[in-house]
């Protein structure tokens, strides 16, 4: 019965090493291939004002009244989308500005040429739009930063305004 056991044992011992073996060894040229492939396109430098399929060019800002009287700063930027499908800047975007390191709130004008972020932009097409943020004071720098809403990726652009 002992001799059974390990002649057992050692069949067990033999035809996991052959399984092992038999997994490993090979490399799929298809998949090398693909690897290769996927670090050459990351290491391609891309345009800083791209978000996914998406680009922005923060433009300029304006110190200006918000409809309660309040200073706020508007700030111009450029949208374009390069998606296959019909799409807001709100909804593509996230836009955001900073004053002494804190988020500054959005607000409305009452003057109507400003705002278009709700507008959907055609795949290819751009639209200038104007955000309004609210100013803590009107002396200190704004740092404005745009991400793609809905993103994994960390790319950001960024542009900093003097007030005077």
């Amino acid at each position: 019965m002992k001799k059974l056991k390990s002649i057992l044992l050692l069949m067990g011992i033999i035809t996991f090493a052959l399984a092992l073996t038999a997994c490993g060894g090979t490399e799929d040229k298809a998949s090398t291939e693909k690897t290769e492939t996927a670090k050459a396109e990351t290491k391609k430098k891309s345009n800083p004002n791209e978000l996914g399929d998406y680009k922005v060019e923060i433009l300029s800002s304006e110190v200006v009244k918000d409809f309660e009287g309040n200073n706020a700063i508007a700030i111009k930027t450029k949208f374009t989308n390069n998606s296959k499908e019909n799409i807001s800047f709100m909804v593509a975007i996230d836009q955001q500005a900073f004053q002494n390191g804190t988020q500054l709130e959005t607000t409305v004008s009452a003057d109507a040429s400003m705002g278009g972020s709700e507008k959907d932009v055609q795949p290819g097409g751009t639209l200038e739009v104007t955000e309004l943020y609210k100013l803590q004071n009107t002396q200190n720098t704004v740092d404005i930063e745009a991400t793609e809403l809905i993103s994994f990726s960390k790319n950001s652009v960024k542009k900093s305004f003097e007030l005077k």
